[in-house]
């Protein structure tokens, strides 16, 4: 049978004076600055009813039914994704976005890069405290849809859980500066990027795809080698956007076959009439007259019918 346990905590109405509000907002961002970029498992709707501040100074958080989880990739790419959003780094937020997200269709990163470019501009002359990160990050997932880019499902629980938290602690100190917050767990942010949980598991792993690499490595070249001596080895190239291209050569290649066919029916029909001696000579230059005239009027409806002679 489902057993529902609880516990009673003893809340307190603290935030009187601005210090304690201060300390308060501290405590509430590094509780959820340390679920969501170190331990990646978060509590996923922090709004003002699941968050209590105990009588001895710690924070308790309730209903724990919506909760998310971030595998360490995942949760080193976010990271990276806040580090460029915090700077203002366009270029390196649509790296990032094509490393976490997925292509429904072909994408144009330019057209990705200027869309981050453009949004961003518009805090480069704000103080850092007037700038809420989580609106940002979340216009940041939009322009990403835009450009027909899909994110990972449970990326929706990590931008709520931090536009949550945010509101929550600017709406408790509207003074509060998140990377202030954000600062000193800057030193555990870096040594998990570079080393994870498991220092000796990282070297482990680390040693082990070296050695893969240099395994693998004489094997690739040698099989280069001898693609290149057998000559079987073939270059792919995939050039963008040449579909009009191609299309509009071959309407001039048909066309100009046409000219060059109904002028070869002139001339052969010119030649007959000259040279004429019986009936019949006659009647084959009048068909290939009224041939060639119906050619060329429809050569001529073609091309105005296409709008190639508009100016």
């Amino acid at each position: 049978k489902p057993i529902l346990t609880a516990e009673l905590t003893g809340k307190t109405a603290g935030g009187d004076r601005q210090a304690e509000r201060q300390s308060i907002t501290t405590l509430l961002f590094r509780a959820f600055f340390q679920q969501l970029f170190i331990d990646g498992f978060f509590h996923a709707d922090p709004h003002p009813g699941n968050v209590f501040y105990l009588e001895d100074g710690r924070i308790a958080l309730l209903d724990c039914g919506m909760v998310g989880k971030l595998d360490p990739r995942t949760q080193a790419t976010l990271t990276e994704m806040i580090l460029a959003v915090v700077s203002l780094d366009a270029q390196r937020c649509s790296q990032l976005t094509m490393q976490l997200a997925t292509p429904v269709k072909p994408i144009n990163l330019a057209r990705l890069e200027a869309d981050y470019d453009r949004l961003l501009r518009r805090y480069y002359s704000r103080n850092l405290s007037e700038i809420n990160f989580s609106q940002v990050f979340y216009e940041v997932l939009q322009a990403a849809r835009k450009n027909n880019l899909r994110w990972p499902s449970n990326l929706g629980l990590y931008a709520k859980a931090l536009a949550n938290s945010e509101g929550l602690g600017r709406k408790f100190n509207p003074d509060v500066n998140l990377l202030d917050e954000v600062r000193p767990l800057a030193t555990d942010l870096f040594r998990q990027q570079l080393v994870g949980e498991d220092p000796l598991q990282a070297l482990l792993r680390t040693t082990l795809e070296l050695k893969n690499l240099t395994l693998q490595s004489p094997r690739r070249f040698e099989f280069l080698l001898d693609r290149l001596s057998s000559e079987t080895f073939r270059w792919n190239l995939s050039l963008k956007d040449l579909d009009g291209l191609r299309l509009t050569i071959d309407d001039s290649a048909n066309r100009l076959s046409f000219s060059i066919l109904v002028g070869s029916l002139i001339m052969g029909a010119a030649i007959i009439t000259s040279n004429q001696q019986t009936i019949q000579l006659y009647w084959v230059s009048i068909s290939l007259f009224i041939a060639a005239s119906f050619i060329g009027l429809w050569l001529i409806v073609s091309i105005l019918r296409s709008g190639r002679l508009r100016s």
